[in-house]
């Protein structure tokens, strides 16, 4: 309550305990440290802007906030289904709100560190390779499902004489993944 009573304007009634949304600051070295540029939800306001970032961070902003909902360019669709291709279907990705506030004390973004020592980037690539070599190992990107070579011998001969009209098709009756069809036992 200490916060609320030293802040220069109304306090919001809202209160934000685990919010569901996400405020993402963004690095904009064009412009000056004294702004911060943040990407909102859609539905954020400039008081809610002001609001959390007065109650989560204790950061003083100026009284310039300036709000901007970016459209996405229209793009063409995505071929999911080879069988139907949707090359001329169009759609809008979702929008973008970006919100700038003027800060009361300048903020500098830290330097990129030179050395990634303290980071282990070395180790982690060095595990991320061990970690494929034994799933190479252990059977690589081979399906899940392996069938017996004279299982799928059989399975080959019943296709073949359904195909010719020797035999019928018979439903499997819900036996599962192995009684799938007349192809089970």
């Amino acid at each position: 309550m200490a916060m609320a009573a030293a802040a220069p304007f109304k306090v919001g009634m809202k209160e934000i305990y685990l919010p569901n949304f996400t405020v993402c600051l963004k690095h904009t070295p064009s412009q000056p440290p004294t702004s911060a540029s943040f990407l909102v939800p859609l539905w954020f306001s400039k008081l809610d802007l002001r609001d959390y970032l007065h109650n989560v961070y204790s950061l003083a902003i100026g009284p310039t906030i300036r709000s901007y909902v970016q459209q996405s360019r229209i793009r063409q669709g995505q071929v999911k289904d080879p069988a139907r291709p949707q090359y001329k279907r169009w759609h809008r990705p979702r929008a973008t709100k970006r919100m700038t506030v003027e800060l009361e004390r300048p903020f500098v973004w830290p330097a990129e560190p030179e050395d990634f020592k303290p980071w282990n980037k070395e180790e982690n690539k060095m595990a991320d390779q061990e970690q494929s070599a034994m799933q190479e190992r252990l059977g690589g990107t081979k399906d899940a499902l392996t069938i017996p070579t004279e299982r799928r011998v059989k399975m080959r001969e019943q296709a073949k004489a359904l195909l010719e009209g020797r035999e019928r098709w018979r439903p499997g009756g819900g036996r599962g993944v192995e009684g799938i069809g007349m192809f089970g036992r």
